[in-house]
């Protein structure tokens, strides 16, 4: 009589645990990279990074730009991943090193606050919105 009831109350929830799988789908639920604010992070491109099979999106991205592994905070720079500290500007300066350093640049590009994207064009800074 368990065994059956337990069959029963498993049938039942199935569906109600595929809604919710589907729910979390079309909410961009699911295991994906965070930042210490809950954001998703997204590679250069703009892809969320997931976490969710044994070698995932976010371990090759780590391993394809030489970022430590669990790196969140990085600046994309013509399709490349550096760390902040690493990167650096149109003139091949270090970004950190200038004046107001990470900060002071997207603030002086204007590019967004969470991972930035720019290119170089004839040594300009051209920021790269995070839809393309």
């Amino acid at each position: 009589m368990k065994t059956i009831r337990a069959v029963l109350i498993t049938i039942c929830l199935l569906p109600l645990n595929a809604c919710l799988d589907m729910n979390a789908a079309l909410q961009g639920g699911g295991k994906y990279l965070k930042d210490d604010q809950g954001r998703l992070v997204g590679d250069c491109r703009g892809n969320n990074l997931s976490m969710e099979l044994s070698i995932s999106d976010a371990d090759t991205f780590w391993q394809d730009n030489n970022l430590p592994k669990g790196t969140y905070d990085f600046v994309c720079k013509d399709g490349k991943a550096y760390l902040p500290s690493k990167v650096t500007d149109c003139q091949n300066n270090l970004i950190a090193k200038q004046s107001g350093g990470v900060e002071g640049f997207r603030s002086k590009y204007n590019l967004n606050n969470g991972n930035m994207r720019f290119t170089c064009n004839n040594g300009t800074v051209t920021p790269v919105p995070l839809s393309s």
